[in-house]
């Protein structure tokens, strides 16, 4: 991956971050709620945009509701992102992987073991959802094998080497996503677990317009492509949260049949797996991401709303 150029605002950024593991660091246990109460402060307060497009996002996904109750899930969605934050850091500071394995359960574990028997590799699709960030740790440590996590790389580089270093502690192996399809293919010959997030807003080029909550939205294909080309096992694998209990929940090997016409297949089997993201979003509707602009890229006629 080329290096970006590190400017001020970066090394400004960099001092704040590090200034906020340090606290995470050595901060007690007793200040949790504090610190997640100042972070819920900041999200709503820090960026009126971001604040605008999760009430949009919720009228969207939700319009048969009431406002009171989209209100309380928007409480409910800063509390958890909150908590997941500041989780995210104390761990990050303290490296401490064994306080989340401790708490951490899985369900259906065989449905991998089985799939990683036929010698050609495993696809996991997930989603931003829970805390995707424990994902690899957990199947890292159950399977004893690394997991190999395609990303994007953060804007900032000083903090992307930090936060690459930790996830890798982690039993991440990253795999940028620019020019990923090599790589990728690589480790899936090896019989390896490459695990992508699916949920998120598609350019054009890169995706397929399928059903999300009663609305076009573009979504990723990389999977579906993987599945009809290759004939690489699938499976859905999500974490959410019960109260203080980690719940990584595997889900039945996708099986698709296919009806010979390739552009119809890839939109239904992407559409498949977008309709098991939705489903699970609806279970625990305040873990997923409503930050995202996930309605972002409009069917070709249609104009684009900003938040």
């Amino acid at each position: 991956m080329l290096q970006k150029k590190v400017s001020f605002k970066h090394y400004l950024e960099y001092a704040l971050f590090a200034a906020f593991l340090v606290i995470s660091n050595y901060s007690p246990a007793w200040s949790l709620r504090a610190e997640v109460n100042t972070l819920i402060f900041f999200f709503k307060k820090g960026s009126w945009k971001h604040a605008r497009l999760i009430k949009r996002n919720l009228a969207a996904a939700f319009p048969e509701t009431t406002p009171d109750f989209r209100r309380d899930l928007q409480n409910r969605i800063y509390d958890h992102f909150g908590r997941l934050f500041v989780e995210i850091t104390r761990i990050f500071a303290r490296r401490q992987p064994q306080a989340i394995l401790a708490r951490s359960h899985i369900l259906h574990p065989e449905f991998i073991e089985q799939a990683l028997q036929k010698k050609r590799g495993l696809l996991i699709f997930s989603a931003h959802f829970g805390n995707w960030e424990w994902l690899p740790l957990i199947l890292h440590t159950q399977f004893k094998k690394d997991i190999y996590s395609v990303a994007r790389p953060m804007d900032n580089p000083l903090i992307e080497n930090k936060v690459r270093n930790f996830r890798e502690a982690m039993g991440s192996k990253v795999i940028y996503k620019k020019n990923s399809l090599r790589n990728i293919l690589t480790r899936l010959a090896n019989n390896e677990i490459v695990c992508l997030l699916i949920d998120q807003n598609a350019v054009p080029r890169e995706g397929v317009f399928v059903d999300f909550f009663g609305q076009k939205a573009s979504a990723i294909t990389t999977v579906a492509q993987l599945y009809l080309k290759k004939n690489i096992p699938v499976l859905p694998v999500f974490l959410h949260y019960e109260g203080q209990k980690i719940v990584l929940e595997v889900q039945p090997e996708i099986d698709f049949s296919r009806s010979g016409n390739e552009h119809a297949d890839l939109v239904a089997l992407t559409q498949r797996m977008t309709g098991l993201i939705e489903a699970q979003i609806k279970r625990f509707p305040e873990q997923w991401l409503w930050f995202h602009n996930r309605w972002k890229t409009k069917p070709e006629g249609e104009t684009h709303e900003s938040p």
